[in-house]
C-alpha cells in the first residue's frame, strides 16, 4: 500500500493551507499599501462636470472692471454647463507622507515575517502529528504481540484448569489481564484515529491512510551549543516581528508629530463654462462658452485646538512604549522556549536510556519467569506481572524514541529551522 512520507505531508499542508494563503495575501496587501502611499505623493487629477440652473442670469466668468467698461456684450445664462480638469497635490504636511511610506514599508516586512512564521507553525504541526501517529502505530504493533502472548497463555491456563492442575482463579486472572490488554489496544487505535483526522485537517485532505516509517537514530552524546543557539534565536522571525513593530510605532509617533506643522497644498484648474444666453441678453438664445483657469497655493496651520494635538501625540507615544514592552516579552518568551526545547531533548535522551535498560532487563526477566512458570517454580501472578512489566517497558521504549524525535522537531520550530530541514 502507498504510504505518504513526512516531506510529502508537509508539502501538501503548505499547498492547501488557507492560513498560509491568507498570510501570503497579507504580504501582497502590504506591498499594494506601500505603492499606494508612494503614488499619493504625486497628487491627483480629477475630471469635473456640472449643470446649474440659476433663478437670475449669471455671467459665464467673473467680471473685471476693465471688461465691464469695454462695451462688449457679456454672455449670461440661467442654465450653466461646466466642464474641466483639476490637479491637486500636497506640497508639505509636516512629513506625514514620508512617515506613512516608512510605516507601510515596515508593515510589508512584518507581513513577510508573519508569512514565514505561519509556514513554520504548519510544518511543526505536521511533524508533531506525524511522529505521534508513528509512535502509537509502533505501540499498537507491540500491544498486538502482547495480546497474542496473553491469549496463548490464557488457552494454556484453561487447559490446565480443565486438567485440575490449576485453580479457576488463575483462569480469571489470565482473562482479566487479557481484557485489560485489549482495552488498551482500543485506546491506542482511538488515539491513532484522532491524530490522523487532525493531520488530515491540517493538510486539508479527506483522510490519511498509511504513513511512511521514519528511522530514528538517537545520539546519546548529543551536544548542543547553548550560547550559539541563544545568539541564533535573536535572529528569528518572531523577534524580527516584535522589533519591526517597535520601529513601526516609532514612525507612527513621528507621523503624529505632523499635527504641529502647517499644511501646504497646490491646486490647478482648467475648464469651460457654457450656456444659452438668457432673454435679457442682447445675444439672447445664442449658446456661448468661455475658458476658466486658476492656480492656487493653500496654507493651513492649526494653532490652537484646546490640547487635542498634545493628546494625540501622547497616545502614539504610549503605543510605542507598549511595543517596546512587547519586544522585551518576546525575547523572554523565546529564551524560555529555548530552555524548554533543550530540556525536552535532554529529558527524552535520559528517558530513552532508562527505557532501553528497563526493556533489556524485563526481556530477560520475562524469559526466566516463563521457564519458572513452566517448571512450576512460580505461580501465574508472577508470570502475568512480569509480562505486563515487559509490555510496559516495550511501550515506554517506543514512546521514548519518538519523544526524542518530537523534541528535536520542537527545537527546530523554536529556532525556525523547519523549512530548512
Amino acid at each position: 500500500l502507498y504510504a505518504i512520507s513526512l516531506d510529502e505531508a508537509i508539502d501538501v499542508a503548505l499547498k492547501n493551507s488557507t492560513e498560509l494563503k491568507k498570510s501570503s495575501l497579507g504580504v501582497d496587501l502590504a506591498k499594494k499599501s506601500l505603492d499606494e502611499k508612494k503614488l499619493s505623493n504625486y497628487g491627483k487629477v480629477d475630471l469635473i462636470a456640472s449643470f446649474t440652473h440659476y433663478n437670475l442670469p449669471r455671467t459665464l466668468t467673473p467680471l473685471t472692471p476693465s471688461r465691464m467698461q469695454s462695451g462688449d456684450i457679456i454672455p449670461s445664462t440661467e442654465d450653466m454647463y461646466s466642464i474641466g480638469v483639476s490637479y491637486s497635490v500636497n506640497l508639505f504636511n509636516g512629513f506625514a507622507d514620508t512617515s506613512a511610506i516608512e510605516v507601510s514599508s515596515l508593515q510589508k516586512e512584518i507581513s513577510k515575517n508573519m508569512h514565514l512564521l505561519s509556514k513554520e507553525q504548519i510544518i511543526y504541526n505536521v511533524k508533531s502529528l506525524y511522529i505521534n501517529i508513528l509512535s502509537f502505530e509502533a505501540q499498537l504493533k507491540a500491544q498486538k504481540l502482547y495480546i497474542k502472548t496473553l491469549e496463548k497463555l490464557y488457552e494454556d491456563v484453561k487447559l490446565k484448569v480443565s486438567l485440575g492442575t490449576l485453580a479457576k482463579i488463575d483462569k480469571l486472572k489470565a482473562l482479566a489481564d487479557l481484557k485489560r490488554a485489549k482495552s488498551k489496544l482500543t485506546d491506542i487505535k482511538t488515539n491513532i484515529k484522532i491524530l490522523k483526522e487532525t493531520l488530515a485537517s491540517v493538510m486539508m485532505v479527506e483522510s490519511i491512510l498509511n504513513l511512511e516509517k521514519i528511522e530514528i537514530e538517537i545520539d546519546d552524546s548529543l551536544v548542543l551549543h547553548v550560547e550559539n543557539l541563544k545568539e541564533e534565536i535573536l535572529k528569528t522571525s518572531k523577534l524580527q516581528v516584535a522589533s519591526l513593530n517597535v520601529a513601526k510605532k516609532e514612525k507612527e509617533e513621528e507621523k503624529a508629530q505632523s499635527v504641529y506643522y502647517p499644511k501646504i497644498s497646490f491646486s490647478a484648474f482648467y475648464g469651460q463654462n457654457a450656456g444659452e444666453n438668457d432673454p435679457t441678453n442682447l445675444n439672447a438664445g445664442e449658446f456661448e462658452n468661455e475658458d476658466v483657469w486658476q492656480l492656487g497655493l493653500n496654507l493651513q496651520w492649526n494653532v490652537f485646538d484646546f490640547g487635542r494635538k498634545n493628546k494625540f501625540v501622547q497616545k502614539s507615544r504610549i503605543l510605542t512604549m507598549q511595543s517596546k514592552l512587547d519586544e522585551e516579552k518576546t525575547k523572554r518568551d523565546l529564551q524560555k522556549a529555548l530552555v524548554e526545547a533543550l530540556s525536552k531533548i535532554d529529558q527524552s535522551i535520559q528517558n530513552y536510556k532508562s527505557a532501553k535498560i528497563e526493556l533489556e532487563l524485563m526481556s530477560e526477566t520475562e524469559k526466566i519467569e516463563s521457564i519458572r512458570y513452566e517448571n512450576g517454580a512460580s505461580d501465574i501472578n508472577d508470570l502475568l506481572y512480569t509480562k505486563a512489566r515487559f509490555a510496559m517497558a516495550k511501550s515506554s521504549y517506543i514512546q521514548a524514541k519518538y519523544s526524542y524525535q518530537n523534541a528535536i522537531y520542537y527545537l527546530d520550530y523554536v529556532m525556525e529551522r523547519g523549512e530548512k530541514k
